[in-house]
């Protein structure tokens, strides 16, 4: 084999693998990964596939990783997209502002990782449109995290674009980077005859035995073969009496580049260490940290093949990561130190770049650099990086002069490792840190060791004492909490929602009185929610409707979560699910996804999609016994145990039940005891057990009272009052429905109108229930709640039954009957069938759906389908709101649905009607 036209020798099967590579991505978009040990040659083929791109009329465009930037997210992405600004600002503005503000470029809400990842690909796609584009990324083992996800990403979609991606990565770490579909061309050492013919061709000055000692010594090792030639004398003796090579080529090539650097002017050397700790080789910043005459500097450099100036003098990149780890090796510490001052001097403009230059260059306490690195924390946060918002606090923290602000740093990297990043080993392994002094006391400290305590032990009581004596302690602002204080209120707020029991909400009630009205998902409106959900204004109202319009565009994980949570007390979990969806999808807050997933699976179980609320729910527990966080995997049990509850799986919900009463009883958790006694109130009214039903409902709350911070006894309350009615407790039952009328709740959903509708009526006198049943029904929006119409439909059935209508009984067990059986209430579906048996009426098989309607029957169809109740239809029509419910009896089964929800789609899917015959 000889060499390529590029120089390069014994490549030229890979090159012809290239070759290919660009014609596949100049057409079609296509990826591919070389792998290999350090100096085999990945970047000579590289360079010599972006020079044969550039030939075939693509864009190349370069980035690598730099082992000192591994810890800031997107800096390797940064360098791809600085080049495009000019794409970059034609892009829509949601997608430039999320890349704008991902790579430090701009400011504004933190962008969710999934937005940077799209916006990225289209700002790529939009750039393959004029020409086909290849990125090149060299060095993927020391990417950071955030970068190599996009790789990847951009990797696994390039079908149907004109985008080559050309990565480069050492083989032995192999574990680092694996995306998905990435096909890899491994780059093997040259053969014997490959590497002398390299070395013939390069140093024909050397006698052949030299030669062929280098071969033998290099290993095949492309880069190993030039430097240990170069170095090595007529005679065979390496110059300058270095030692052997027998320790490995890429070490030993290490040690030739460190003497070359040493070699050049002092000037030089420190030009290139600026250039190796700024990582982006970006020519303005190192002009900026170096002074004018950079490049002037760096020419004995570029003259000895050490780096390369870009055509455009616009940037600056190493011939190989080995020279820039000499370069780096070979400097001081305070040489080091001076490099990233001067770097975070030049870097006024980007508060997280500046930080972490301005943390290396530091070795004493420094209040003044604490505070900027405390700041790029919060524009880590505002990304939503919260693992290097975590790094960045713990090193303010350790730049702090006194105490309290060390502490107090210290904790706000402990809650938000626990709280987002979901790294409790790592909360508690800085809390540990933290403890042991007066400073120890101070809010954001109880915050963190409060939230600690109470999701991985469940120690309520704990948790509140720490967090209300800090709270009582701290000066008191006027207007709003914010900050820690708001950080301490809401994490006090869990706790006290958590436990349910009144030494722990009765101060916390007097608490949050101090404060004015907060937005919705502040800690103090959380706070009020949770205390008496019917006391909730219909301002507050809107403003909780209006931010849950705007987290479609929302990326904050801790404003998601907490909105999601206000929403889930006021049955406006539907219209968060997609922003709750991207939290646990994205995966880098690991710690809000928990309660994400019990969003997840209380909107499935309230809609009715119960083996997805089961499946979320078994995700949860499954998380949380892993994770730690075993006070949320309580939750996942109580989700597990309504959808068992209500297939009618009594063992499974048992199980489900004794699990939150084994656990959280002995701590006191009172609201996830209540939890597991709905559940079981719940089970045993599908079975007709209406005893044990009201034994486990009035251990939530007693009969005609709903208490504050109780969710549970509001929730519960259909469930109270049909156990009481059935065992014949119609005293206590009509106390139970009057509360739930007078709590006033019925304004805040559909499903607590229909609750409250329901309990109503049947505890009304026989003469207004069926009216009260009619209005019930006739709820707007209540076919988001299945389970809840079929319940209303079996009530209001059972009670015309015992009142001796049973032809109109049927029409309600049946409508009850068809909703239970397409739910798998299979519990549910037997108490209705036994009603309907009572009425004389056995099960046939079900009619042809598509049969043909009467035109009375199409006409009340059709009025039914607008939204109009039986009386209405009734009315127009001149019919009894008996024959209405007769008609819609017959229509249901003929159209193949089971409740007035589905009459809409039904009707419209019906086959035009003939044309009437001419007479």
């Amino acid at each position: 084999m000889g060499a390529d036209s590029t120089g390069l020798v014994g490549r030229d099967r890979e090159l012809a693998e290239l070759a290919a590579f660009l014609d596949e991505a100049g057409t079609d978009g296509a990826a591919i990964l070389l792998t290999g040990d350090p100096g085999v040659g990945k970047t000579a083929l590289l360079d010599a596939t972006a020079e044969l791109a550039v030939a075939k009329g693509m864009r190349v465009i370069r980035g690598s990783g730099v082992e000192y930037e591994t810890d800031i997210s997107f800096a390797s992405l940064h360098q791809l997209v600085v080049s495009l600004s000019r794409e970059l600002g034609s892009l829509p503005r949601s997608m430039r502002e999320a890349l704008e503000v991902a790579l430090g470029l701009g400011a504004g809400p933190a962008p969710t990782p999934i937005a940077v990842l799209n916006a990225a690909l289209v700002l790529f796609g939009e750039v393959a449109k004029e020409q086909p584009l290849l990125l090149v990324v060299d060095d993927l083992h020391v990417v950071d995290h955030a970068s190599r996800s996009a790789v990847a990403f951009v990797a696994r979609r390039l079908g149907g674009h004109r985008i080559g991606l050309l990565g480069a990565r050492r083989a032995e770490s192999s574990g680092s980077f694996q995306p998905t579909g990435l096909a890899e061309l491994e780059i093997a050492p040259l053969n014997a005859a490959d590497a002398l013919r390299l070395l013939s061709r390069r140093f024909a000055h050397l006698p052949r035995r030299v030669l062929l000692t280098v071969a033998g010594e290099a290993q095949g090792n492309p880069l190993a073969l030039l430097e240990f030639a170069g170095s090595t004398s007529v005679s065979g003796d390496p110059h300058g009496g270095g030692a052997g090579w027998a320790s490995g080529p890429a070490r030993d090539v290490r040690a030739l580049y460190a003497a070359r650097v040493e070699r050049l002017p002092r000037e030089t050397r420190d030009l290139l260490l600026l250039a190796a700790l700024e990582g982006s080789g970006d020519i303005g910043v190192l002009e900026a940290a170096g002074g004018a005459g950079l490049l002037d500097g760096l020419a004995p450099a570029e003259r000895d093949h050490l780096v390369k100036v870009a055509a455009n003098g616009r940037a600056v990149r190493f011939r190989h990561p080995l020279v820039r780890s000499a370069v780096v090796d070979g400097s001081t510490g305070e040489q080091r130190r001076g490099a990233h001052r001067r770097l975070a001097d030049a870097l006024v403009d980007q508060p997280e770049r500046r930080g972490d230059h301005l943390a290396r260059a530091t070795t004493a306490p420094d209040e003044t650099v604490a505070a900027v690195i405390e700041s790029a924390a919060r524009s880590s946060l505002r990304r939503g990086d919260a693992a290097g918002a975590i790094a960045r606090l713990r090193r303010a923290a350790e730049l702090s002069p006194d105490q309290a602000d060390r502490r107090r740093r210290l904790s706000q990297a402990a809650y938000a490792a626990a709280w987002l990043a979901g790294h409790l080993e790592i909360s508690h392994e800085i809390m540990r840190e933290v403890r042991g002094g007066p400073a120890a006391r101070s809010l954001a400290a109880a915050a963190a060791a409060g939230f600690l305590v109470l999701v991985t032990e469940g120690d309520a009581d704990t948790a509140h004492a720490l967090l209300l004596k800090a709270i009582e302690q701290a000066p008191i602002p006027p207007g709003l909490p914010r900050g820690e204080l708001e950080t301490a209120l809401f994490t006090l707020t869990l706790a006290s929602e958590y436990s349910g029991r009144p030494e722990h909400w009765e101060p916390l009630a007097g608490m949050l009185a101090r404060f004015p009205d907060a937005p919705p998902a502040a800690a103090v409106s959380l706070g009020r929610v949770h205390h008496d959900p019917g006391a909730v204004t219909d301002d507050l109202l809107r403003r909780l409707d209006d931010e849950i319009a705007q987290l479609k565009g929302q990326a904050d994980a801790d404003v998601v979560i907490r909105t999601a949570l206000a929403a889930s007390y006021l049955d406006r979990l539907p219209a968060c699910r997609e922003a709750v969806s991207r939290v646990i999808r994205d995966g880098g807050t690991v710690g809000a996804s928990m309660p994400g997933l019990i969003f997840i699976a209380l909107d499935d179980l309230y809609a009715g999609r119960w083996q997805s609320s089961a499946d979320a729910a078994a995700e949860l527990i499954a998380l949380c016994e892993e994770t730690g966080y075993h006070l949320f995997g309580q939750v996942g049990h109580y989700a597990a145990a309504m959808v068992a509850a209500q297939r009618g799986d009594l063992d499974a919900c048992r199980d489900h039940c004794e699990a939150i009463w084994g656990w959280s009883g002995p701590r006191g958790l009172r609201r996830m005891e209540n939890c597991a006694h709905y559940a079981a109130a719940r089970a045993a009214l599908g079975a007709a057990d209406f005893e044990t039903a009201y034994r486990h409902a009035t251990a939530i709350c007693t009969p005609g009272v709903l208490p504050h911070f109780n969710p549970e006894a509001t929730w519960s309350a259909p469930d109270l009052v049909e156990a009481a009615v059935r065992s014949g407790r119609l005293d206590e039952a009509r106390r139970h429905a009057d509360a739930m009328r007078d709590a006033g709740v019925a304004r805040l959903s559909s499903r607590f109108a229909l609750s409250s509708a329901t309990i109503t009526a049947m505890t009304s006198a026989p003469e207004d229930m069926a009216r009260c049943f009619e209005e019930a029904l006739a709820v707007p929006g209540i076919e988001q709640w299945p389970f809840e119409v079929g319940r209303a439909h079996l009530a209001y059935g059972e009670t015309l039954r015992r009142q001796g209508l049973n032809r109109d009984a049927r029409v309600q067990l049946a409508a009850a009957r068809g909703c239970f059986e397409q739910l798998g209430a299979r519990s549910w579906e037997a108490r209705a069938a036994a009603e309907l048996r009572a009425t004389g009426m056995t099960r046939t098989a079900p009619s042809k759906a598509g049969a043909t309607l009467t035109p009375q029957e199409l006409e009340v169809a059709r009025l039914a389908a607008t939204g109009l109740s039986n009386p209405q239809i009734a009315s127009r029509l001149f019919l009894s709101p008996r024959t209405v419910s007769s008609h819609l009896y017959r229509v249901f089964p003929k159209l193949g649905i089971t409740s007035r929800a589905a009459l809409r789609d039904a009707l419209e899917a019906l086959p035009p009607e003939p044309p009437a015959a001419r007479p």
